[in-house]
């Protein structure tokens, strides 16, 4: 199944990202590095997140990996549901 792509406004993605849960997938831009993520925590002003390459080079426990928290104004892209909604 081919996923949807809409293009939204910076307010709309915020909605979006917003109502993640944990484990969707983000795309974000933070201190000059863009990077492909999994949502942790959704939070008031932000949300903390586990940049998909320490996912991949994790050997311990699952719960053990402590995320970033990242501001929704970082975020490019927020994928949900086979949905992915990207800042235009």
């Amino acid at each position: 199944m081919a996923s949807e792509q809409r293009n939204v406004s910076k307010k709309e993605l915020k909605e979006q990202a917003g109502r993640c849960m944990f484990g969707e997938r983000l795309v974000v831009e933070h201190e000059g590095k863009r990077f492909s993520a999994r949502v942790q925590h959704v939070g008031v002003t932000g949300v903390k997140v586990v940049p998909e390459t320490m996912l991949i080079e994790h050997e311990g426990e699952p719960g053990d990996i402590n995320g970033i928290t990242v501001s929704y104004d970082d975020i490019r892209e927020v994928d949900i549901d086979g949905v992915i909604y990207r800042l235009a």
